[in-house]
């Protein structure tokens, strides 16, 4: 399931970018069917993005899995669901929205409304939540990068997410493009797997009589 989401979950976030572009060629966003079903396949990708991002802690290199590196892919995985975590409630809230609002102005409303449920954590996380994920899941992308196979591919991969990000956050109807970056930036480590480590720097079992 883990390999499949690196595949599926840049899909339907394509998708939900398509889907959107048809939403608003009447110059607005919702609500309606389109926006929900948009949403909902958005909510399918943010989800499995989740199994990503367990993925690519599962497939760090185990003989680079050093204290200090061990440390710092887990905070990074943790900032990262943290921001996931966030991000699914937008989508979420969105969906609800959606189904609940009449017309563009009650959407608006019922948006406001829901701003801060649920009132358990700070307003300013949830603001800063969907940040978290695109900053967390870039820098285990680095760390890849960094500490994984000496590829081109892997090296590319953060380089062509925050592209991805960048361009999505500067205009929201590039969601289809930005979601075929990420897909590229994900696609190498599709073939990536936890290695033990080199037979060389296994300490050597004792000899038995």
């Amino acid at each position: 399931m883990t390999r499949i989401a690196f595949h599926l979950a840049p899909a339907l976030m394509l998708a939900y970018g398509v889907v959107r572009l048809i939403d608003g060629r009447d110059g607005q966003h919702g609500p309606g069917p389109a926006w929900t079903v948009g949403h909902l396949l958005f909510l399918g990708s943010l989800l499995l993005y989740g199994s990503v991002i367990a993925g690519l802690w599962g497939r760090m290199p185990a003989a680079e899995r050093g204290r200090a590196r061990r440390i710092t892919a887990g905070a990074l995985t943790a900032v990262a669901a943290v921001g996931l975590v966030t991000f699914v409630r937008v989508a979420i809230i969105d969906i609800v929205v959606g189904l609940r609002a009449a017309d563009a102005a009650e959407k608006s409303a019922l948006s406001d409304r829901y701003a801060d449920v649920p009132a358990v954590l700070p307003q300013a996380l949830y603001e800063i939540g969907p940040v978290l994920f695109m900053l967390g899941l870039t820098a285990l992308l680095v760390q890849h990068a960094v500490v994984g196979p000496r590829r081109w591919a892997v090296a590319a991969s953060p380089v062509l997410l925050v592209l991805a990000f960048v361009g999505i956050a500067a205009d929201l109807d590039l969601l289809p493009a930005g979601a075929a970056l990420i897909w590229l930036a994900l696609f190498p480590h599709t073939r990536e797997q936890s290695r033990p480590a080199p037979a060389h720097r296994r300490a050597e079992a004792p000899a038995t009589a």
